[in-house]
């Protein structure tokens, strides 16, 4: 049995378990917005592929096993996206708790902005937060889902902390 010491302990099974957590997120994500029609803001979209690179690249240390620098840097790169992550989920959380009077029009979804404007304005208008990223009616354990997503943020930092700070064995 797989013991909390030893996911700690060994970055291919933290990477194993973590890539299957991000993967239900991202999955949980589609259930979300298509079972319960819950239309994603554009803030969500951007968590949504930070959870599905997180999980390639836990994935890619799980299967990594014997090569603990190349883990290494891959966790090294895990945390920056839980760090960009967890900073748009506080970003989000905040326009819900303190929403801007832009905030409340709609704007374009994804799908439109990414068929009629270029690359580069629809990356920008992703930052903007106009539309629903201050919608506060879906919780989920009475939290919004900006809120849940920087706990889970958080949590999945505060797997990455003990993993980094444990030395890579001598080759």
């Amino acid at each position: 049995m797989l013991s909390l010491s030893s996911l700690v302990r060994s970055p291919t099974h933290t990477g194993a378990v973590l890539a299957a957590l991000c993967a239900s997120l991202v999955g949980g994500s589609f259930f979300v917005q298509h079972v319960l029609l819950v239309e994603p803001c554009p803030l969500c979209i951007v968590q949504r592929f930070t959870y599905a690179a997180l999980a390639l690249v836990f994935l890619a240390v799980a299967l990594l096993g014997r090569r603990p620098r190349a883990q290494r840097g891959l966790l090294w790169l895990a945390l920056v996206l839980v760090l960009e992550g967890g900073a748009v989920a506080a970003y989000q959380s905040q326009l819900q708790l303190f929403p801007v009077a832009e905030a409340a029009t709609c704007s374009p979804s994804l799908s439109y902005m990414l068929d009629t404007l270029p690359v580069n304005e629809v990356v920008g208008r992703l930052f903007q937060a106009h539309g629903d990223c201050s919608d506060t009616s879906f919780k989920i354990l009475g939290l919004t889902l900006a809120q849940a997503s920087l706990v889970i943020f958080t949590g999945l930092l505060l797997c990455l902390i003990p993993a980094l700070r444990r030395r890579p064995p001598e080759p």
